[in-house]
């Protein structure tokens, strides 16, 4: 499994403790509200209670379904930033190979008819380290050779072709091209899954926000105020920067005094 962050390990964390506690306390909380509502001249406790169960239901289902999204999204992008890694490396590799290549390339050509002839071939600059630069340069260099065909041979006997010399670079162009285009293509799918990431979190915070002060509000009209106050929303935990207090415990518990 791919692994979460841990803001995104801490929102879930304190969505399945509100969630927990919806559904722990759910049976309780909805039968005092019910016989609240008698005292006010509302029906008796069992018509009412089975409306706040179905309160209680609804919005402990619906943040678990926000959350498991928001957990599906995060995973998505751990999957895809992974992905990014080995594709990243082969560019890496592949612009390094191709860097050495235009170094032997400058030293032969230099070697065979001077350092005046590194201008003619596009060589007289150092290789851009960015690889798409880089593949920007190896292209002019390339066209220079195509257009200035030769072949020399030195005092000592060594030739320069300058055809070869083309084939050989434009071999290894097509695999930064390929290796260039496959890490532009994989960051446009990082930000796909991101956008969906962000997509996901805004709607887990509608969610959770709701879900929690909702409970609050019931735990508190119920007299529960040690629940209400586990379940109250807070800046810290919207953030995921903490996992929010425990939300076990009994079904009386936190029952405010007479």
């Amino acid at each position: 499994m791919s692994q979460l962050s841990q803001q995104v390990q801490n929102q879930i964390s304190v969505s399945d403790k509100v969630v927990a506690s919806a559904r722990t306390h759910a049976d309780k909380v909805a039968e005092v509200l019910a016989a609240q509502a008698m005292e006010l001249g509302g029906p008796p406790p069992q018509a009412t209670m089975g409306s706040y169960l179905a309160v209680f239901a609804a919005i402990a289902d619906r943040l678990a379904k926000k959350t498991e999204e928001l957990r599906k999204a995060e995973e998505d992008l751990a999957a895809e930033r992974s992905d990014d890694i080995p594709v990243r490396a082969t560019r890496d590799a592949t612009a390094a190979a191709l860097t050495t290549l235009l170094g032997l390339l400058r030293r032969t050509i230099e070697d065979h008819m001077g350092e005046k002839a590194l201008a003619t071939y596009g060589l007289a600059t150092d290789s851009p380290r960015v690889p798409a630069k880089l593949l920007q340069y190896v292209k002019t260099v390339a066209r220079q050779l195509g257009d200035h065909p030769t072949i020399v041979t030195s005092p000592l006997g060594s030739t320069f072709n300058s055809a070869v010399a083309l084939q050989s670079l434009i071999t290894q162009s097509n695999q930064l091209e390929a290796a260039v285009g496959d890490d532009h293509r994989e960051a446009r799918e990082l930000e796909t899954a991101l956008a969906a990431r962000d997509r996901a979190a805004a709607a887990w915070s509608d969610a959770y926000q709701g879900t929690a002060a909702t409970l609050e509000g019931l735990y508190r009209l119920a007299g529960y105020r040690d629940l209400a106050e586990k379940v109250r929303p807070t800046q810290r935990k919207i953030r995921g920067d903490d996992e929010g207090a425990e939300l076990e415990g009994s079904a009386g518990e936190g029952m405010a005094g007479g």
